[in-house]
């Protein structure tokens, strides 16, 4: 009798055993799943973070598109006259550079335009830009010739021998980009001068 609940005693404890030896090699089993499945998370969300941040660089630079950047570099004074009292006047011709700047990564194409000048308010000379494309990051110079008369001219200003002339150009186009993104864009061109009568010079060249 005693030997028999010796014997059942040494075989439970077998089973015990073997049911905590398979639940432990279990647990082990199961540990390395779950790491896998955590580093997988952990992969998946640093991928879309670095997407996103591709997305917004992207959406910052190559989708956003700017009007282009037009002014006059130079401007030279040739053929130039002018008359005091009792008729003050002047006329000459203006022979200007103009520098189109576009700063999109897709071209520029624009229609003909026109830039003129104005002493006074007054449009004195006008000139034709025949429209064209630029390419993306690109910058485009063309030279401009203008004829400018004014009859009614201060005559403080002719005696003090110091004109005061606007420039203004506007180019309407549009921004392509990856046969895709097509926006209208103006480049618009704001420049004053001041025309020094005696040495029939350009002092003072600024653009907006």
């Amino acid at each position: 009798m005693t030997e028999e609940l010796y014997a059942d005693r040494r075989y439970l404890r077998r089973d015990d055993d073997l049911e905590f030896s398979t639940f432990k090699h279990g647990d082990q089993l199961r540990r390395p799943a779950r790491r896998r499945t955590g580093r997988c998370f952990v992969c998946v969300l640093a991928g879309f973070v670095f997407l996103s941040f591709v997305v917004l660089v992207f959406a910052a630079t190559v989708l956003r598109v700017k009007s282009p950047d037009a002014k006059l570099t130079s401007v030279t004074v040739k053929n130039l006259r002018y008359g005091g009292s009792p008729s003050p006047s002047f006329n000459a011709t203006l022979v200007a550079e103009m520098s189109i700047k576009n700063m999109n990564f897709g071209h520029f194409e624009f229609a003909s335009g026109a830039a003129n000048v104005q002493y006074g308010g007054v449009i004195v000379g006008k000139r034709k830009i025949v429209g064209g494309v630029l390419n993306a990051k690109g910058t485009m110079k063309m030279n401009i010739t203008v004829d400018v008369t004014a009859s009614n001219v201060s005559e403080i200003d002719v005696n003090s021998g110091l004109l005061e002339l606007r420039s203004y150009a506007r180019l309407r186009g549009r921004i392509c980009s990856m046969k895709i993104i097509k926006k209208m864009k103006t480049a618009g061109m704001n420049c004053t001068m001041t025309i020094n009568l005696t040495a029939a010079t350009i002092n003072d060249l600024i653009c907006k």
